[in-house]
């Protein structure tokens, strides 16, 4: 059974714009998955220790991937990408998260190493700016609001919309592996 996948994409190392699209394109190449469409790039403050500012994007997947096999690709990808963990909430080159898992069955996901939705998504105008665009109808499964609602309640924070360079237009054809 397939289920509509939002994942969240962030790099603050680096020429940004290329580690998004470079993930987006690896995505686009996974088997049982399709890439419905993507947000505009978001740029913002980071969170946690003194760094860089991110870029920020949501990209809709198609999946037939259980969520904890998406997961183990997507995390494959951030090291082939260059991603190393030395801190947490450190800078990093890709950073790949599930945010929601819109299917009936699987749409909350609470293990060791995979919490959907995101723990953090209700609290985070970087993911809700770039997924209300996508999916401004989509509920939270746990708190029962919509993506719109969510984004409504929640204070100002540094983000901004950015012009992209090689990102794909919002709405844009895909499959993406040729970028």
């Amino acid at each position: 059974m397939s289920a509509t996948v939002y994942v969240g994409l962030g790099s603050n190392e680096g020429d940004r714009e290329a580690h998004l699209v470079a993930a987006l394109s690896a995505m686009s190449c996974i088997d049982a998955v399709a890439v419905l469409g993507c947000s505009s790039l978001y740029d913002s403050a980071p969170v946690g220790p003194a760094q860089p500012r991110f870029l920020n994007a949501v990209v809709a997947l198609e999946s037939e991937l259980s969520p904890q096999r998406l997961l183990c690709i997507l995390q494959r990808i951030e090291q082939d990408l260059g991603r190393r963990r030395l801190q947490h909430w450190g800078p990093r080159t890709i950073d790949l998260d599930i945010l929601l898992w819109d299917e009936e069955d699987r749409s909350v996901v609470a293990d060791a190493n995979l919490q959907v939705p995101h723990l953090e998504l209700h609290k985070r105008r970087f993911a809700l700016e770039p997924l209300s665009e996508l999916a401004p109808r989509a509920r939270h499964p746990v708190l029962g609001v919509t993506v719109r609602e969510l984004l409504a309640k929640l204070a100002p924070q540094d983000v901004r919309k950015r012009e992209a360079l090689c990102w794909p237009d919002v709405g844009a054809r895909f499959p993406v592996h040729e970028l």
